[in-house]
């Protein structure tokens, strides 16, 4: 069965939305090297090396870095990410563990998180490259998405975070 199958209908609207952003000024139905480029020049984030970049454009142990990935194949890579997470209700429980103080509910059920805790969790383990999160990169990542409470501590909207990537 293929991953596209299983997606939702806003699910492969927002697949859309991601290809048309990535595909940008060109708009040659292709993403280039040179859209991703530019896509992390424009958000101030900086780029992959060439051997990460060509990292990114190999499908199957196939190089598409010259010509770039078409819409059916971004598709079918964000599907199959995408059919890696279980549902919502596993990151749900997940992000239950980082509550403040066991109330997983907060103001209108909404799950707020020790932003510090959560960094610390997240900076501290290695990823598949043998790297770290860095702490401006995660902070990068929840921007829009923290709120401060009366007595100044710093919390992570999960419910928010999830209704913006994972709905």
């Amino acid at each position: 069965m293929s991953h596209l199958n299983a997606l939702s209908n806003p699910q492969r609207q927002q697949i859309r939305n991601a290809f048309t952003l990535l595909d940008g000024e060109s708009k040659d139905s292709l993403i280039t090297k040179d859209d991703l480029k530019k896509m992390y020049t424009n958000l101030g984030i900086k780029q992959p090396s060439e051997k990460e970049i060509e990292s990114m454009f190999t499908i199957d142990n196939v190089s598409h870095s010259e010509k770039g990935i078409s819409f059916t194949q971004f598709s079918n890579i964000l599907a199959k990410e995408l059919s890696l997470i279980d549902d919502r209700s596993s990151i749900y429980e997940a992000l239950q563990v980082f509550s403040a103080k066991g109330d997983h509910k907060s103001f209108k059920d909404e799950l707020q998180i020790d932003l510090e805790e959560l960094k610390d969790a997240c900076c501290s383990v290695r990823m598949n490259d043998g790297n770290r999160l860095s702490r401006s990169s995660f902070d990068e990542l929840v921007k829009g998405f923290v709120s401060q409470t009366v007595d100044g501590k710093k919390v992570f909207l999960a419910s928010k975070w999830m209704s913006a990537y994972i709905d």
